[in-house]
């Protein structure tokens, strides 16, 4: 009772010395208002069935050549700097701006009540100790976490580990690379058997780290891995 006194004390200080500000109008009260969240540029057909390459219709070359190991990948919107999703998932990501997790988590929440999805587990994409321990915090365990609680449905993020801790994506400049850089990297620590699970990321770009990821659960017998993400970049 006394901690969340002292929480709702915190939250409404924070408020009043620091207000909420959209990303997209600045306007106050929170970070994505309600009309900038209806104008979010969307991830829309045509996309590769596979990893959601936009306008790429069918299964794209890269998948037809690499078959990644998810089932496929989902995401409501497209990553692009004239959204105030970019902006938000950068600051979520690289500006320690946590508030932002529950309100992407809720957008996603929406996404996956228009869509058929059949899941048993929600798990995040890890991240490795030392990244942990330098950045403070997994922004893909913060959005599955604050998702399982709006859907109310099992989250486990002890289910998967990242064993190696390879270079930065953003290092990698082709996709190719992206793919090579982080095979063998996660390894999933107990049994998933017959388990469908829904695969949580902030961010998806080649698709090649939710692969590395859905491999390792596969091995350990997950059923199907549908990577969902925030957002997927053009």
């Amino acid at each position: 009772m006394l901690n969340t006194l002292v929480s709702r004390i915190w939250t409404v200080a924070l408020d009043t010395l620091y207000p909420l500000k959209c990303l997209g109008c600045g306007s106050l009260g929170s970070n994505i208002c309600d009309a900038c969240s209806f104008a979010l540029t969307r991830l829309s057909k045509p996309t590769c069935d596979r990893c959601a390459q936009p306008e790429v219709g069918g299964i794209c070359s890269w998948c037809r050549r690499r078959q990644p190991k998810f089932d496929r990948i989902i995401a409501p919107y497209l990553y692009v700097e004239s959204s105030p999703i970019h902006q938000a998932i950068k600051n979520l990501k690289f500006g320690n701006l946590r508030v932002l997790a529950p309100q992407l988590a809720a957008l996603l929440a929406q996404y996956l009540a228009k869509r058929s999805e059949k899941f048993d587990l929600i798990v995040p994409v890890p991240t490795h100790p030392r990244r942990l321990r330098s950045r403070g915090f997994n922004q893909a365990e913060l959005l599955a976490s604050e998702l399982s609680q709006i859907i109310d449905f099992p989250m486990d993020s002890r289910l998967l580990i990242r064993a190696i801790n390879s270079p930065s994506q953003l290092r990698a400049p082709s996709r190719d690379e992206r793919w090579e850089n982080v095979q063998g990297d996660f390894q999933s620590v107990v049994s998933a058997e017959g388990l469908r699970i829904l695969l949580v990321d902030d961010l998806v770009t080649t698709g090649a780290t939710m692969s590395a990821c859905a491999a390792a659960l596969k091995d350990a017998g997950a059923s199907s891995v549908v990577g969902l993400a925030v957002a997927r970049t053009p």
